[in-house]
């Protein structure tokens, strides 16, 4: 990588803003990379022209430009599938009662992508843009069991040698179990105390590209509503998926 890339990219992850911070003066910034002063310079001055940095005219610090959220909202609200997929999902909530979640994969890894959330009080908030690996959950192993063999394979190889699976048959063995059913459930797994329920979202070159997600505290998930939640993000994902021009063999 060009070394001034490098460079770019670590100043911009080093201002980004926290609770203690929200603008950084050229010194601090500096300071904080071990990098000449006149280089911090030369590239916020890069960086503001083309609005990825902002520099307040009154502090004379430097922040995060909006430049960075256009691109960042240009890929969530281009996503042929997020478009299609959030009115069924809000179909879902209304269904289900619980907060249903849109998972994509991203190289060994899912990431939600969005969410819309129930309305009561005890709730599961999933944050959006959360990054897990394919084989913990419901929502990441919904897709991890449908992608092709080798793709599959590859990801489990690079996720044992990363220390994420410790029991490699017991894995395969329930990603055979989610591709026959096309259903996942996972109990605490992402987060304590929850259950979730998955099934995979399919393009028109019967693909996986997505998960539709139902999750909760254990607490509401008896055996009863369990089944009832399968039944219906199966029917959900299968919804989105010939919105995407997936063809249903099964029917």
């Amino acid at each position: 990588m060009s070394e001034v890339i490098r460079k770019s990219i670590t100043l911009l992850t080093t201002i980004m803003p926290n609770e203690d911070k929200e603008e950084w003066s050229a010194t601090e910034v500096s300071r904080e990379l071990d990098i000449p002063i006149q280089t911090v310079h030369r590239l916020l001055s890069s960086l503001s022209e083309y609005g990825f940095v902002f520099k307040n005219k009154e502090t004379k610090k430097f922040r995060l430009g909006l430049t960075l959220m256009q691109l960042g909202l240009s890929i969530r609200d281009n996503s042929l599938v997020r478009n299609s997929a959030l009115p069924i999902m809000e179909k879902l909530r209304k269904r289900t009662n619980e907060s249903v979640y849109l998972t994509v994969p991203e190289g060994y890894e899912g990431v939600i992508i969005d969410g819309v959330e129930m309305d009561l009080l005890l709730k599961v908030a999933e944050p959006i843009g959360m990054r897990t690996p394919l084989c913990v959950g419901a929502s990441k192993k919904a897709i991890l069991a449908h992608l092709k063999r080798k793709t599959r394979q590859r990801i489990i190889h690079e996720l044992i040698g990363l220390g994420k699976i410790k029991d490699v048959k017991r894995l395969e063995s329930e990603l055979k179990e989610i591709k026959e059913s096309k259903i996942a459930i996972s109990f605490g797994e992402s987060t304590e105390g929850t259950v979730s329920i998955a099934s995979p979202i399919f393009s028109w070159e019967d693909k996986v590209v997505a998960s539709i997600s139902v999750g909760g505290p254990k607490a509401r998930f008896n055996q009863q509503q369990i089944k009832f939640f399968m039944c219906e993000t199966k029917k959900a994902a299968i919804e989105i998926s010939e919105e995407l021009g997936w063809i249903n063999l099964d029917r």
